[in-house]
C-alpha cells in the first residue's frame, strides 16, 4: 500500500476493522461515543471499550441509549503510562448533547497555555491499556486502538507497550509542535516508538507538516501479508478524499448549508 497518503483516515480505519479481523477496539478519549458506534456497525460482535475521563462528557455518554443498545463499554478513565490519578484540565464548552463538539474534545491532562479556556480542574483515574486489556481478558485478542487524547498519545502508547504485540492498527492524533502542553511529546516521538514496535505509517488525514493531524499506523507484517486488501481500501479512501476536495472547490460551503436548511424546512422529497 502507498505510504503517507493523505486521505480520510477515519474512513480507512473503519474499513480495515474487518480486513484485519479486529476483535477488540479501544476508543481512547471517546468524548461522545460517536466513533465507537461507527466501529460497532463494522464489528457487530467485537468488544468495544470507550474511555472518557471528562465527567461532563461521561455523563452524556452514560445516558446515551444508542451506546447502551450498541453494547459499548463506557469507562471513566484516562489512558496513560501508569495506573494512578492525574489532574484533567476541563475546557469551557457547551456540554449539552450534540453541541460544541470541537471544544468538548479539547480537555487534556496537559494544562493549556490559554487559561481563559479552563472551566475546572478535576482528578481522574489513569490506567495503562496493558492492565485494562488484561483485566478485560482481552490479551492476545486482535486489537485496534483509536487514540484522541489531546497531547498524550505518546504516554497512552507507552502504557500499551505489552499490548502492541497483538495490536494490528492504531489511529492516533498527533502534533508537530507543543500546542497543547509545553512538555508534550510530538509526532516524531510517536512514530519512533511505533516503528520500534513494528508499525508503519499507512496514511495521514492532513499534510504531515501540519500542526495537528491524525495518523493511521498498521503492522508492517500485515502490510505485507494483506497488502492487496489494505491497498484496495486505501485507494477507495484516497478517491473519496479527492472527490470531497473537488466538491468543496466547486460548491461553496454556504450553498451546501443553504440547501440543508431548505431541506429541513421543506422536508424530504
Amino acid at each position: 500500500p502507498p505510504r503517507r497518503s493523505v486521505l480520510s483516515t477515519r474512513y480507512l480505519f473503519r474499513r480495515l476493522l474487518r480486513t484485519l479481523e479486529i476483535e477488540t477496539v479501544c476508543d481512547v478519549g471517546s468524548m461522545d461515543g460517536s466513533d465507537a458506534l461507527l466501529f460497532r456497525r463494522m464489528l457487530p460482535r467485537a468488544r468495544i471499550l470507550a474511555l472518557e475521563a471528562n465527567p461532563r462528557n461521561l455523563a452524556l455518554m452514560e445516558a446515551d441509549d444508542d451506546l447502551r443498545r450498541g453494547s459499548i463499554r463506557i469507562l471513566p478513565l484516562a489512558a496513560s503510562d501508569r495506573d494512578s490519578e492525574a489532574a484533567l484540565f476541563v475546557v469551557k464548552a457547551d456540554y449539552r448533547l450534540g453541541r460544541d463538539r470541537l471544544r468538548r474534545g479539547m480537555s487534556s491532562l496537559h494544562k493549556r497555555a490559554d487559561e481563559s479556556l479552563l472551566a475546572e480542574v478535576v482528578p481522574v483515574r489513569t490506567v495503562r491499556l496493558d492492565n485494562l486489556l488484561a483485566a478485560e481478558s482481552r490479551v492476545d485478542s486482535p486489537t485496534a486502538l483509536w487514540i484522541d487524547t489531546e497531547g498524550t498519545a505518546f504516554e497512552v502508547i507507552c502504557g500499551a507497550a505489552g499490548s502492541l504485540r497483538f495490536t494490528r492498527m492504531l489511529h492516533v492524533e498527533v502534533e508537530n509542535e507543543p500546542i497543547i502542553g509545553a512538555d508534550q511529546k510530538l509526532f516524531t516521538d510517536v512514530e519512533r516508538i511505533l516503528a520500534d514496535a513494528g508499525f508503519a505509517v499507512l496514511a495521514t488525514d492532513q499534510a504531515p507538516e501540519s500542526l495537528q493531524f491524525n495518523v493511521l499506523f498498521v503492522r508492517t507484517d500485515l502490510l505485507r501479508a494483506r497488502g492487496r486488501e489494505i491497498w484496495f481500501w486505501a485507494t477507495v479512501a484516497r478517491v473519496r478524499h479527492a472527490v470531497a476536495d473537488t466538491v468543496s472547490l466547486l460548491v461553496p460551503l454556504r450553498l451546501v448549508r443553504r440547501f440543508l436548511v431548505r431541506r429541513q424546512h421543506v422536508g424530504p422529497v
